[in-house]
């Protein structure tokens, strides 16, 4: 008799959990299917110059689904972009918040028959320059250029920018095969455009001390240690 009784205890509890869960997904699926639960408002920075077609994807979509997989067009016509933070205001409110890319420095490539500013972000992508008077300079006037040059001038800023260095004083220039980096009255012959990640540790370090008013040159090596040669005004 007590056996009957477990058993039968047994089967009703476990007939509470499968109703209980199928009460659950019955829910779900009405508030998905529910016209209450549908975006009807997408909260987002209008001032960033992009282009927000892709965000009109998700209207009348069920708040449930939203995910970073319906923001597929947006990142396609704006390469700038690296993520959206996705935040949901129940029941019918998107929130996005758009991180771009950092801007690592403004170029002009006089090699162009018509040679105009362009911006370089950190993901290599390059835009039309708007206004960018925090960042670094760099004046292309001969070539050509490596396949990896660009990927070295991201190296380059991403590790002088870790020192008190202002970027927006550096620039630079490319000859076609050196590199030439002025920063108030220190200027430096930074070689060739290889290698730029170290010589950044070495350029950061010079230009954060600001004891050399003249001229510095960065011999280029295979060694682990940078060799540089001062020519400094006392």
């Amino acid at each position: 008799m007590n056996l009957l009784s477990e058993v039968e205890s047994k089967s009703f509890r476990t007939f509470i959990f499968f109703t209980f869960v199928v009460l659950i997904i019955l829910g779900f699926i009405v508030s998905i299917l529910s016209s209450k639960y549908r975006v009807s408002i997408i909260n987002y920075d209008s001032e960033l110059n992009l282009n927000y077609e892709g965000l009109e994807g998700i209207e009348n979509l069920s708040i449930w689904l939203v995910s970073d997989n319906n923001f597929e067009k947006f990142y396609i016509d704006n390469q700038n972009v690296e993520n959206l933070e996705i935040s949901k205001q129940l029941p019918n409110i998107i929130d996005i918040d758009i991180n771009l890319y950092q801007k690592i420095i403004l170029y002009t490539d006089f090699r162009d028959s018509s040679p105009e500013q362009r911006v370089l972000y950190k993901n290599l992508y390059t835009d039309d320059a708007i206004s960018e008077k925090h960042i670094a300079h760099l004046v292309i006037t001969n070539g050509p250029i490596d396949d990896g040059f660009f990927n070295e001038i991201v190296s380059f800023i991403l590790t002088i920018e870790k020192y008190e260095v202002d970027l927006s004083e550096v620039s630079m220039t490319f000859d076609g095969s050196v590199i030439v980096i002025n920063y108030f009255d220190t200027i430096i012959d930074a070689g060739k455009a290889v290698d730029l990640s170290r010589k950044g540790s070495v350029v950061g370090y010079i230009l954060e001390k600001a004891e050399c008013k003249g001229r510095v040159t960065i011999l280029d090596s295979t060694d682990a240690d940078i060799e540089t040669l001062f020519n400094c005004k006392i």
